[in-house]
């Protein structure tokens, strides 16, 4: 029997790979234009996004916008068992596939104290901040080494949240979620 973590990671893989190509990049682009509304993304110099796996939610032409804007724009690369690094994004050709085929940045390490803006990917995400990814913590320990007021804005479709997701005491929370149809304010401190 699965403990109620690990039924809400197999649904929501379930349901998030059920979307088409075409659903994947019309949400996206939803959820992109309210990040763009984002007075704390706004300001922000630098800022962490993601690149999709499993139809996550595709922030490339926003990461991309960000820096034409003149932005420095960090992704996450797993270097071992334990430790993810933010690594700066020059362009798809600074780019290889990792070790978990994740397409990861090349390059030197990106101090985390120097990061504004995080957008973090999850599974599932409930309206406390807490998250769900794969199980293996890596954005948790990462986001421990962050400043205090680097702003966490998680990311993912509306059906993505739910009323619990059982956070773990070392779970950390985000300060907003954007949805393809809503945001929500876990913390409003951070405005």
């Amino acid at each position: 029997m699965l403990n109620p973590r690990d039924e809400l990671r197999q649904e929501m893989g379930r349901r998030r790979k059920a979307l088409s190509p075409g659903e994947v990049q019309e949400l996206s682009g939803k959820i992109i234009k309210k990040l763009d509304e984002i007075e704390k993304i706004n300001k922000a110099q630098v800022i962490m996004g993601f690149l999709s796996i499993r139809n996550e939610v595709d922030l490339m032409p926003f990461l991309e916008e960000q820096r034409k804007k003149g932005k420095t724009v960090v992704l996450p690369r797993v270097i071992n068992e334990e430790v993810m690094e933010a690594i700066e994004y020059k362009g798809e050709e600074w780019t290889t596939k990792g070790p978990f085929g994740i397409i990861e940045p090349v390059g030197e390490p990106f101090d985390p104290q120097k990061i504004d803006v995080i957008l973090v990917p999850g599974l599932v995400f409930d309206a406390r901040g807490y998250r769900l990814g794969y199980g293996r913590g890596y954005y948790d320990r990462f986001l421990s080494r962050v400043r205090k007021d680097t702003f966490l804005c998680g990311v993912c479709y509306d059906f993505q949240v739910v009323k619990n997701v059982y956070p773990h005491e070392a779970d950390l929370p985000v300060h907003w979620i954007v949805t393809d149809r809503s945001e929500i304010a876990v913390n409003w401190n951070y405005f």
